[in-house]
Parts: structure tokens; C-alpha cells; sequence
């Protein structure tokens, strides 16, 4: 019967999709617990150095205002170029929302801020060229799972040149719930900006070797923290994902189980109808 060997392929394409997300949900797993209590340890140390770093960035622009006849090039920032937005996104899918909820927002950022755009991953690209073909962007490979430290090195090389750099990409909430940040990895405030109440900070041996530290040193710290909250939010996504895929392939394989094992009983029933005719023909009572 032509509609139940339909129902047999459909069982076993479904039957090979459950195999393949369970699988995908399990590496996953593996891969979210190998790095999350890494970047949950690192995380909070990361941010107070953030936080200093602004502080200090603060403290020595308000001492470089101070000064008379201080012009921006005399500071040690010599960054050739303002501001950039870094769209950390992936090379694969099976990342439920997640990609797609960074996009929207920097999307938003992009409408209200003049600023260069870096894509880092395939689908990132593909986003913005079928979106915004015309909008200009620089593109950076990144692994999933195993990125290089030379291509990390290539993306920071880049940014550093930049007066503010924000990174856009996903953070490790908990496992159910993922969030879009916007990380300023370059000490969140420039020479123009207003610098409101400012504390008066002691810096040895000199503020000038204090920032250049933070921004040759710590900078690559910061940009490496960011790639791991994203992946560690990507991992947690797609856990999620294959979860509820394999869930629906078992809800549709069940469907198709009951419509299997219904077609097969009209066909044992019409079997024996034609065999109980069949004798009926053949009786006694039907011999001349």
C-alpha cells in the first residue's frame, strides 16, 4: 500500500533527524560544560578590571583637560580612527534566536551611532548582505569551537586601532536564558565626551604607562572574554534547540506510528474478510 510505505520513510527520516539532534544536544552539553565554569570564574575579575580601567581612563582625561595647551594629539591614545562595532555571529545554525536577537540589535545601535562595522563569522555576513548589501563592513573568520589564536590576534590588531570599541554577543545567563550584550572593551569614554564627577587616583610609575598597559595587555583579555561568553551562550542555545527539536520529532513520530499501526489493522482486517469470504464461497452450503 503506497500510503503505508509513505508512513515507513517518513518514520525513519524522522527517526535519523532525533538521532542527529540528540547528538547535537549532547556535544553541546559537553562543550557548554567544558568552558562555562571558566568564563563564570573569569567573569567577574574581567569586569572589575573593566571597571578600573574606565576609572583610570576617566581620571587621566580630566588631568589631560587640566593641563593648559593639552591638545588630544598629545595624549598616548593614538588611535587612528573613532568608534567600531564588532558583531560577534557564527559560522553554523541550530543557535534558536539567539544570532538573530544580536542582529536586531545592533541594527538599532547602527540607526543611532556613526560608527565601522566588523563581522566576525559566516552567518554574520550573510545577515548584513541580504539585509544591507551597500553597507560597508570589515569581515574576520572565527571558528565555532576551537578558534584560533592568530585569527583572535588578526580581529584585535584591527580594533585596537579604534578610540571605542563595542562588542556585540551573546551571555551565558543560565541555561534557559541567554542575553544580548554590548561590551566597550575600550574603557567606555573618549577625550570629548563629558567626563562628570571624576575621583583623584594616584598613578605609578606614570598614568601614561598605567593606560598603555590596559590597552596593549588587557585589551586582548577583554576581546578573548567576550568570544568565550558568546560561545558559552551559543552552546547553551543550542542545547535548548536540539531539545525541542528532538521533542517535536518525537511528537510528529508518534503521529505517524499511530497512523501506521491503524493503517496496518485495516489491512489485517481486510485480509481476513477476504479469507473469511473466501471459506464462505467454499462451504457446503454453496456446493451444487
Amino acid at each position: 500500500m503506497a500510503i503505508l510505505r509513505e508512513i515507513k520513510e517518513n518514520l525513519k527520516a524522522i527517526s535519523n533527524i532525533e538521532m542527529i539532534t540528540r547528538s547535537y544536544q549532547e556535544i553541546a552539553n559537553l562543550r557548554m560544560n567544558k568552558i562555562r565554569r571558566t568564563v563564570l570564574n573569569n567573569r567577574g575579575f574581567i569586569e572589575e578590571l573593566s571597571r578600573v580601567y574606565t576609572l583610570a581612563k576617566k581620571a587621566y582625561f580630566f588631568l589631560l583637560k587640566e593641563r593648559k595647551g593639552m591638545k588630544k594629539e598629545e595624549s598616548f591614545i593614538k588611535r587612528k580612527k573613532e568608534g567600531v562595532a564588532v558583531f560577534l555571529s557564527c559560522n553554523e545554525h541550530f543557535y534558536g534566536t539567539l544570532i538573530l536577537d544580536i542582529w536586531r540589535e545592533l541594527l538599532n545601535y547602527l540607526v543611532e551611532n556613526k560608527t565601522d562595522l566588523v563581522i566576525v563569522g559566516k552567518i554574520g555576513r550573510y545577515l548584513l548582505e541580504t539585509t544591507n548589501a551597500e553597507r560597508k563592513f570589515f569581515y574576520f573568520d572565527l571558528d565555532d569551537d576551537n578558534p584560533e589564536k592568530e585569527e583572535i590576534k588578526n580581529i584585535i590588531e584591527f580594533i585596537k586601532n579604534y578610540e571605542k570599541i563595542i562588542i556585540f554577543h551573546g551571555r551565558f545567563h543560565t541555561v534557559l536564558s541567554q542575553e544580548v550584550i554590548q561590551s566597550n572593551i575600550s574603557g567606555g569614554i573618549t577625550l570629548e565626551e563629558e567626563l562628570g564627577e571624576v575621583k583623584s587616583y594616584l598613578f605609578e610609575p606614570l598614568p601614561e604607562a598605567v593606560l598603555e598597559f590596559f590597552e596593549t595587555e588587557l585589551m586582548s583579555a577583554f576581546f578573548n572574554q567576550a568570544v568565550l561568553e558568546h560561545r558559552l551562550s551559543r552552546y547553551a542555545t543550542r542545547m535548548i534547540a536540539m531539545y525541542q527539536a528532538t521533542e517535536n520529532a518525537k511528537e510528529i513520530k508518534e503521529k505517524f506510528e499511530i497512523k501506521q499501526k491503524k493503517l496496518e489493522r485495516q489491512l489485517l482486517n481486510k485480509k481476513q474478510i477476504e479469507v473469511f469470504s473466501g471459506f464462505q464461497l467454499w462451504s457446503p452450503k454453496n456446493k451444487i
